[in-house]
């Protein structure tokens, strides 16, 4: 591989990087270092506010899920600061699945769903993107019914599994001992993609998505 080929995939991975791995590795190093738990947590989240703010002056505009983020990470560390407690920050990765949650349900009132949209901006930049055809998608979309109600159903199922997990990454904040959410947020968040992603393969597979962007489709009405 190239390294001009391996940019892209890269720098697909530094928002995993500076928002999940980093932010829990430096709590768990800074907890080994004698800090306490809720300096810990604001130290940690540096890395994050620092990535957001850079993207922001690097593309001279800040959007609307950076600016939530930001506000975020702002009141959490004001909330935990003043009472001494680190429920908060701890739940703000929960409160933020949420919104994607809420986002993707959003959007089905759009033109085009979120997760049709996303899926053909990432495959527009690898090699199974040929495969699938997805430069024809948007004239699939226009022309075949059946097509853009699987991306509707995919949009629903993301939008539901976001939710459950973000319930569950807020009870865990406000139920466990402190020590033991951040790392347990990790798994968690495996675990709800890894099912989401089985999940959305089977249905495409059984609502036939393959052989209509392999065929062109067929003229269908939405009902």
């Amino acid at each position: 591989m190239t390294r001009d080929r391996a940019r892209p995939r890269l720098a697909a991975f530094t928002p995993l990087l500076l928002d999940v791995v980093v932010p829990v590795a430096a709590y768990y190093a800074l907890r080994l270092a004698g800090l306490n738990a809720v300096l810990s947590l604001v130290f940690a989240a540096v890395p994050t506010a620092g990535f957001l703010m850079y993207q922001a002056v690097r593309r001279r505009r800040l959007d609307a899920l950076g600016a939530f983020v930001l506000a975020l990470l702002a009141v959490g560390a004001a909330t935990s600061l003043l009472t001494g407690s680190p429920e908060f920050l701890l739940a703000k990765s929960g409160w933020l699945t949420a919104a994607i949650g809420i986002g993707f349900l959003v959007t089905l009132g759009f033109a085009q769903p979120l997760a049709f949209t996303f899926a053909r901006s990432m495959l527009r930049r690898n090699r199974l993107g040929a495969s699938l055809r997805v430069e024809s998608w948007d004239v699939l979309w226009l022309s075949d019914g059946r097509f853009r109600r699987i991306w509707r159903n995919v949009t629903v199922l993301w939008g539901a599994g976001l939710l459950v997990d973000a319930g569950v990454r807020v009870a865990l904040a406000y139920t466990l001992p402190v020590d033991l959410v951040p790392g347990l947020g990790v798994l968690v968040w495996a675990v709800t993609f890894a099912a989401l992603q089985l999940l959305q393969f089977h249905y495409f597979a059984s609502a036939g998505l393959w052989s209509i962007v392999q065929t062109g489709g067929d003229v269908h009405e939405d009902r």
